[in-house]
Order: structure tokens, then C-alpha cells, then sequence
């Protein structure tokens, strides 16, 4: 009888299922790992190359993602997003990302060359977003940006007052004509604007993770 050979997208699978298992189970103490010769090994029998891991291994070393910054009344207003690909860049793999970065973002944009990569910079009535690939000797670094303050203002400026005269208008039509019942009223209808804020936010922000991380893997990839 034939052994079944498995190919690398079942090989992978197997693994990464039987590392789940593991951590799940009691086979191995608990805080105790693998060290990189010992994944080396294991990925050598599995037909994976010793320079694969270690490349796959050090992008875990690098990756940094500092959370947002900046808010405007509690409210987040700019992500901030930064992580070194251990991936020399070179001038052929500037075209195919900045692609990628108009595909992601759905956006033209502006683009800019700097010493060793390029920046990319687009804006909308929400805000700013910003993308920048720069060479660091035998590694690249990736910042994304989005700064989207003029957007939450125009939310809460625009929206905000329309909605809070629109609320306090119905109270008082409704017969609720004491002010101790139509401001605060008038208030809750206008807090309710930045509901739609805080969707909006969330939408740029995974948009945005979402470039970063197609562009470490596009590095990777052509790397």
C-alpha cells in the first residue's frame, strides 16, 4: 500500500492544528515552547527551508503596533501603525506596493519619493490617511496613518446640532414644554450623533490594519 504524501497547504494545516492540541492538552508544560533550533528541526522533516523559519521567525520580533492616539471628546481621532518586514527593498517592489496600498484603500492619492521608499498620502471628508515604505538596510519599515479629526468634528459640529435642535423641537411639539424635560432630551439626541462616529472610526481603523498587514505579507512574499 502507497504512503499518502501530503502536499504544503495540508502540511500546514496538520501542524498548525497539532500545535492547537498541545496548547490545549497537557502534553507540555505549562510556559515552556520551542526554541527556533528546535522549529528549524521540525520544519527541516516537514520539507520547510531553516531560512523560511528564521525569516518568519524575526517578523515577530519587529512587528510593532502602537494603539491610537489623540481623541476629541473621549473619542478616538488618529491611528498610528508601525513594523519593520525583515525584507531588503528594492526599486522593482516600490510599483506593486503602492498598488496594493491604492487597491486596499480604494484611493489614488499622492505620491511622494523619499530616500529609500515612498510616501502616499490621500484625504476624503473623514480625514487624512497616510502610508510610508522606507528602507532600513536589510529590513523595511512600514508607517500607516490616519488622522481623522476633521471628520469627527464635522460629525459632532454638523450633525450634533442638527440632531439636538431636531430632538429638543420634538420634545417641546410632543407637549413636553418644561426645560427640565427638554434639554436634557434635546442633549440625548445630540450625544446619539457620535454613535454613528464611533462605526465610522472602527471601519477606517480595520481598513487600515488591514493595509499594513498586506503589505508586510507582499514584502514577504517578493522578499
Amino acid at each position: 500500500m502507497v504512503e499518502r504524501r501530503y502536499d504544503d497547504d495540508e502540511v500546514a494545516l496538520i501542524l498548525h492544528r497539532a500545535v492547537e492540541a498541545t496548547a490545549d492538552g497537557s502534553e507540555r508544560e505549562p510556559g515552556k515552547g520551542l526554541t527556533l533550533a528546535e522549529l528549524k528541526e521540525i520544519g527541516a522533516e516537514a520539507g520547510i527551508s531553516r531560512t523560511e523559519i528564521d525569516m518568519a521567525a524575526r517578523t515577530l520580533d519587529v512587528r510593532e503596533d502602537p494603539p491610537e492616539t489623540g481623541a476629541v471628546l473621549g473619542l478616538p481621532t488618529t491611528v498610528q501603525l508601525e513594523r519593520v518586514v525583515p525584507v531588503r527593498l528594492e526599486d522593482e517592489h516600490l510599483p506593486q506596493l503602492l498598488d496594493l496600498i491604492r487597491s486596499e484603500l480604494a484611493r489614488q492619492g499622492i505620491v511622494e519619493e523619499v530616500l529609500g521608499g515612498f510616501e502616499w498620502r490621500a484625504r476624503s471628508g473623514t480625514g487624512g490617511r497616510y502610508v510610508s515604505i522606507r528602507s532600513e538596510g536589510d529590513q523595511t519599515r512600514i508607517r500607516v496613518l490616519g488622522n481623522y479629526r476633521d471628520g469627527l468634528l464635522g460629525c459632532t459640529l454638523g450633525a450634533g446640532p442638527i440632531m439636538t435642535f431636531g430632538t429638543g423641537a420634538l420634545a417641546a411639539a410632543l407637549g413636553a414644554a418644561t426645560p427640565f424635560i427638554i434639554i436634557p432630551v434635546a442633549l440625548a439626541g445630540g450625544a446619539s450623533s457620535l454613535v454613528p462616529w464611533k462605526i465610522i472610526f472602527g471601519r477606517e481603523k480595520r481598513s487600515l490594519h488591514r493595509v499594513l498587514d498586506a503589505l508586510e505579507r507582499r514584502l514577504l512574499d517578493i522578499g
